[in-house]
């Protein structure tokens, strides 16, 4: 089997890590992969969500194979992927919706990645954390300035100097996750549900929100108000004509993603 499957369902994909007897821990090979994955969807017109999980039911991801990088040269080679770009440390613009469903452990490189998600549902058994410091290194693949950004500053500074994890109790109390599951069956129909609450909106409105949100994240509010040239493209979408039409004759509209 390979260490990643891609699938495609409708207008959904399917993201797997799949080296669940190494905790899904992702080695360079894997993240050249991952990045390209994320080129192909992105540039997919008929795909417009992703979910991304991690097999076996013990771990979403442990983060970096550390094992490649006992040495300067596998360090070095590690940096590589970054050059076909990766969603995690920002080298790439990718405006659709991703949901993260995390069952187990999500650590390091994991939790790195699960944060450059826009939602992330997890089972009641899911632990959280940047371990980083504890080897030796910086969680500075998006880690330290995605988790203050996005949970409470004294909550996410705790977890980045201590290397401690924190449940999946503590992870929904503090913002961090939008949904627990009980049981590992359960969490991919709930990550389902949530991206068919996406899917039931125009694509179009919806990877242009997401622009917004992110390109106006930390920037005064006249700056964000300047950036409403993003919600004029939605208007003159064919998507906001078909949902005015859709809401006037009480239907469900039929998006066309144009």
């Amino acid at each position: 089997m390979p260490d990643l499957i891609y699938e495609k369902k409708g207008h959904l994909a399917y993201i797997t890590l799949n080296r669940p007897q190494a905790l899904n821990a992702m080695t360079n090979q894997m993240k050249k992969q991952l990045s390209q994955i994320w080129v192909d969807f992105r540039d997919d017109a008929e795909a417009w969500v992703a979910i991304i999980s991690g097999s076996g039911g013990k771990a979403f991801s442990a983060g970096s194979d550390i094992k490649e990088f006992t040495t300067m040269e596998g360090f070095g080679q590690g940096l590589i992927y970054q050059e076909i770009q990766a969603l995690q440390e920002g080298y790439i613009d990718l405006w659709k919706p991703i949901i993260a469903a995390i069952d187990g452990w999500c650590v390091g490189g994991g939790l790195e990645l699960a944060l450059a998600c826009d939602i992330r549902v997890a089972t009641a058994e899911s632990k959280f954390g940047l371990a980083e410091p504890k080897i030796g290194r910086v969680a500075s693949g998006g880690g330290t300035m995605r988790l203050p950004a996005q949970i409470p500053f004294a909550i996410a500074m705790e977890m980045i100097l201590t290397g401690d994890p924190i449940d999946a109790r503590r992870a929904y109390e503090v913002g961090l996750i939008n949904q627990v599951v009980s049981t590992s069956a359960e969490l991919m129909p709930a990550a389902e549900k949530m991206a068919e609450r996406i899917l039931a909106c125009s694509p179009v409105s919806v990877s242009l929100s997401k622009e917004h949100a992110l390109r106006g994240f930390n920037l005064p509010i006249a700056t964000q108000l300047a950036m409403r040239r993003i919600g004029r493209e939605a208007d003159a979408s064919e998507d906001a004509v078909e949902g005015a039409r859709a809401f006037a004759e009480k239907r469900k509209p039929r998006w066309k993603n144009k």
